[in-house]
């Protein structure tokens, strides 16, 4: 398999991502639930309130980290690009329907957000370039870089 193979594999498989913000140059990290779209993009949901929204809502450019093999010989996926906030009714129904095939969770996401009543937000965040390290197809610890 190729890298962009690898890093798609790795991007269905895993659940959980860390996601950068920064502030007045101070960095923060959080962690979220979040799933892929076929061109790589990653979704989560999110309070409008909480720390990295607010961040988001100042500055678009975040980075991620996704823990793929916690134990050596180590993979992990990193990446920078921007994050956004989904107001698209089509896109939210479709991630929506991604969500609740993953985690089971969410089905009342779409409707809610017709209506104006969700709590949460959709954040989307399209990435730059995604750099792969991964030990254990490609040894060596240089990292395998692509760009969707």
């Amino acid at each position: 398999m190729t890298p962009a193979e690898h890093i798609r594999q790795n991007l269905e498989d895993c659940r959980l991502m860390q996601l950068a913000t920064v502030r007045d140059d101070r960095p923060w990290i959080c962690s979220v639930y979040y799933v892929p779209d076929d061109e790589q993009r990653l979704y989560w949901l999110s309070k409008p309130e909480r720390r990295h929204s607010q961040e988001i809502a100042e500055h678009a450019h975040v980075a991620v980290a996704i823990a793929v093999k916690h134990d050596k010989p180590v993979i992990g996926i990193q990446s920078e690009g921007k994050a956004t906030v989904v107001e698209d009714a089509e896109t939210v129904k479709a991630v929506m329907e991604l969500y609740v095939a993953k985690y089971g969770e969410g089905k009342d996401f779409y409707d809610n957000f017709v209506n104006g009543t969700n709590q949460h937000v959709l954040y989307c965040f399209t990435p730059e370039r995604y750099v792969l390290f991964d030990e254990v197809h490609f040894p060596g610890g240089v990292g395998q870089e692509w760009r969707p």
